[in-house]
């Protein structure tokens, strides 16, 4: 899709929701994925009971209107040289895609958890809506539905920081041998510079 400035006025009413602005001037790449980002980043703490991380759809909010009134206010030179490429670092998602594409017994995991979790929550709310169990059962299994989801999301999230800490030592263990061999490369180089130099002294 062809990207053109349009309507400042009506730019600026879409870009109060992340990723609608862009769209509307034909940036349907960085539109799409601001609005994911954004309404990903409302459910998805919802879902795991971890409302506090939804502070950080302000941030995308904020970002995807400033962003949005920035590319309306260049000039028509400036906006034919922006291009509809990826805004929020989706690089990074489509090497994890990679990664998860060789890894299909982890995914397969993830689905099964998420399918009991979904068959729990269903079966527990069947049973408080028939009430065929005394009244602190229900009190554990909604404890359990309330901080389970927590505490799995908690876990994932340290896992998740300790493996980028262990690929990037894993990156700067390869890039030092790399530079190693540079430097002796370098210095060789020098050395066999300086017999001709003191030859021609």
């Amino acid at each position: 899709m062809k990207t053109k400035k349009k309507n400042r006025f009506l730019t600026f009413c879409f870009s109060l929701m992340p990723g609608a602005a862009e769209m509307y001037m034909g940036f349907m790449r960085t539109g799409t994925e601001l609005m994911l980002f954004f309404l990903g980043m409302i459910m998805i703490p919802s879902f795991l009971g971890l409302e506090g991380l939804s502070i950080l759809a302000v941030v995308i909010w904020a970002y995807g209107f400033f962003h949005a009134n920035h590319l309306a206010s260049l000039s028509d030179e400036e906006f034919a040289q922006v291009e509809d490429n990826d805004i929020l670092g989706m690089e990074l998602f489509q090497k994890g895609k990679r990664k998860l594409q060789g890894n299909s017994r982890g995914i397969a995991v993830l689905l099964i958890v998420l399918g009991v979790w979904l068959l729990w929550g269903t079966g527990v709310d069947m049973l408080w809506a028939y009430r065929v169990l005394p009244e602190y059962i229900y009190e554990l299994l909604f404890t359990i539905s309330d901080y389970v989801p927590r505490l799995i999301a908690s876990v994932l999230i340290i896992v998740l920081g300790v493996h980028m800490i262990r690929g990037k030592k894993k990156e700067l263990y390869r890039e030092e041998p790399i530079k190693d061999r540079e430097q002796e490369a370098a210095d060789q180089s020098a050395a066999s510079e300086n017999p001709d130099r003191e030859g021609e002294a």
